[in-house]
C-alpha cells in the first residue's frame, strides 16, 4: 500500500506524484526562506534592532557615536554623540559626507548656540560651561533617498569617527 501512495493516479483525482513532491519541496523551502526573512527583520537587518545598532569611537576616545547601521528611506534614524574631555570655552561638532544633502535633520538636542553649513558639512557649536567635561548630543535624521551613506563626525577638528549607513528603499 505504501507504494501506491507514491505513484501517480487518475482516480478519484488525477495526480502526478513527481510534480506533487516538487510542489511540497518548494513549499518547505519557501517557508524556511520566509521564516529567515522575518527573523532577519526582527533582529534589525532592515532597520532598528540588535544587528542595526552600532557604536564607533575615535582613536583618542573623546568621541563616541551610537548609530543605526540599517534604515529605511523617509524613516527616522537616531544618532547619539557622546563627547568627553571637553576643553576650551566651546566645543564643535562637524557632520560631513557626500550624501548629507539627502538627509533631513528631524531633531537636535541640545540646540547649538551656533550652526552653519558649508558645501559638504554641517557645523554645530556650543559654549562650554566652566565645569563641563562631557556632553551628549542626540540627533534624529530622516534619509530622503536609499543607498549607502558615508558619514564623518568630528569633535573640535581633532577627534574623528567615520561610519556607513545603508538605507533601504
Amino acid at each position: 500500500m505504501a507504494d501506491n501512495e507514491n505513484q501517480s493516479r487518475h482516480y478519484p483525482v488525477k495526480e502526478n506524484m513527481p510534480w506533487q513532491r516538487l510542489e511540497w519541496h518548494i513549499q518547505r523551502v519557501g517557508f524556511v526562506l520566509l521564516l529567515l526573512l522575518v527573523l532577519a527583520g526582527a533582529v534589525g537587518l532592515f532597520s532598528k534592532g540588535w544587528l542595526s545598532n552600532q557604536r564607533a569611537a575615535s582613536a583618542d576616545s573623546r568621541l563616541e557615536v551610537d548609530y543605526e547601521r540599517f534604515g529605511r528611506r523617509e524613516s527616522n534614524m537616531d544618532m547619539t554623540l557622546r563627547l568627553k574631555q571637553l576643553r576650551g570655552n566651546r566645543y564643535e561638532i562637524r557632520l560631513r559626507g557626500p550624501q548629507l544633502d539627502a538627509i533631513q535633520l528631524q531633531t537636535l538636542q541640545p540646540q547649538p548656540d551656533e550652526a552653519w553649513s558649508t558645501s559638504d558639512s554641517l557645523v554645530l557649536r556650543w559654549h562650554r560651561r566652566a565645569d563641563q567635561q562631557e556632553a551628549t548630543v542626540w540627533i534624529g535624521t530622516q534619509p530622503q533617498d536609499f543607498g549607502r551613506y558615508d558619514i564623518i563626525v568630528t569633535l573640535d577638528d581633532t577627534s574623528r569617527v567615520q561610519f556607513s549607513q545603508f538605507v533601504y528603499p
